[in-house]
């Protein structure tokens, strides 16, 4: 692979040797020089460098300043910079190394020096600088992978509008640009159906197996009079006849929470998913929907129950997931407890406008994350609906 190393050195004899030393052992590498820091700034700003071996003590702008320089500005931060001087003071190699020098060397080189360790020295630095750009092209390769699934992730989301039962309000925040929690609500034959749903893991493998998931709801969903148990059951035996590794070591499993809504009649299936809430109107009350169930995609051919609520004109169902009170690696610092009592704090909120229910009641938490000095680590999805006349 061919090389640009710029060598900035205010003495021609010790650029010469240094340059002898390197083509030795970078035969298509190309050198440039410079008698200053000025020479260095003026080269790196118009063409690409890979390695610069920069003298300390020069004319016009030093190597102190120049190295300064160049970590300061962006483009040119990651071009790896080995120092060399006479000086041999430790003070002065801390000092360059603090500064973002990758390397150093003392003048005169010995033979030592010039066979083995300035040729390994350069090497090294040029090989960590191409795994760096490597490193950079694949995050903006991801970035951008990710920027479109998260496109295609907001497309497949529920519209909060076009509803004659309900009126919906959600909110969505992805912990990795594309997550994998998952809401639907579609009217169909005379009834609300809706579903939220949290998939195990996070990013792009988790926001096209909530793909899968919302393909297979409203596959299911189709069919007539069906309960929100047999809708689980059928996503569950699904799960095990796609996926050979099902209930094994490698789980596609998530948790669930399936209602279907019709004349103010709730019927509901819970799998596994944080209990969900009814905010009575009349009364200004919270009251938790207490079902539990297996995780959907953990054991083969498991039955779900089915229970049901009646509920009034102006009621409310919030469900959740529990990124929104989760804290890293699993540990549960608030309890799911503490939705209850936030939303019971805001109560006054849901029934002027439910939207900022929900942006009041996400930053409750975020803030709750904040003064534990962690933030949200997993994917938060939050939807409300309210029940029309």
């Amino acid at each position: 692979m061919s090389y640009h190393i710029l060598i900035a050195d205010d003495a021609t004899m010790n650029r010469t040797l240094i340059r002898d030393i390197l083509t030795k052992s970078l035969p298509n590498a190309k050198f440039t020089e410079a008698v200053n820091g000025e020479d260095v700034l003026d080269i790196v700003q118009f063409s690409q460098v890979d390695l610069i071996i920069l003298d300390l003590v020069m004319p016009v702008m030093d190597g102190y300043e120049t190295l300064r320089w160049l970590k300061k500005h962006p483009e040119f931060h990651d071009i790896p910079v080995i120092v060399n001087s006479a000086i041999t003071e430790i003070h002065s190699i801390e000092q360059t190394l603090k500064e973002g020098a990758v390397d150093y060397f003392t003048k005169p080189l010995s033979p030592n020096d010039m066979q083995i360790i300035l040729p390994l020295k350069a090497r090294n630095a040029l090989l960590l600088y191409e795994q760096q750009k490597t490193i950079v092209a694949l995050n903006q390769q991801i970035s951008e992978e990710l920027k479109n699934a998260n496109t295609f992730a907001n497309i497949m989301l529920p519209k909060e509008k076009g509803f004659n039962q309900v009126e919906l309000f959600i909110k969505y925040h992805p912990s990795l640009g594309i997550g994998g929690d998952f809401f639907d609500c579609v009217e169909q034959d005379g009834k609300i159906h809706f579903m939220i749903a949290d998939v195990t893991g996070h990013g792009i493998a988790a926001g096209m197996a909530s793909s899968m998931v919302k393909v297979l709801y409203r596959r299911i969903i189709e069919k007539k009079n069906i309960l929100p148990n047999e809708i689980l059951e059928e996503m569950n035996q699904s799960i095990f006849e796609i996926f050979d590794f099902a209930g094994k070591d490698n789980y596609f499993v998530f948790t669930a929470f399936v209602g279907i809504l019709e004349n103010g009649s709730l019927q509901y299936s819970n799998a596994g998913h944080p209990y969900p809430m009814i905010y009575r109107s009349k009364s200004n009350t919270f009251e938790e929907i207490r079902q539990n169930g297996f995780l959907v995609g953990m054991l083969n051919h498991v039955k779900f129950n089915t229970d049901s609520y009646q509920l009034d004109k102006g009621d409310l169902i919030f469900l959740y997931t529990d990124g929104l009170f989760c804290a890293c690696e699993g540990k549960d610092f608030t309890g799911w407890e503490n939705v209850f009592l936030l939303s019971r704090q805001l109560s006054k909120v849901i029934t002027i406008n439910p939207k900022d229910f929900l942006d009041e009641l996400f930053y409750a938490f975020h803030m709750i994350h904040k003064s534990n000095h962690t933030d949200f680590t997993d994917d938060v999805a939050m939807m409300l609906l309210k029940v029309k006349g």
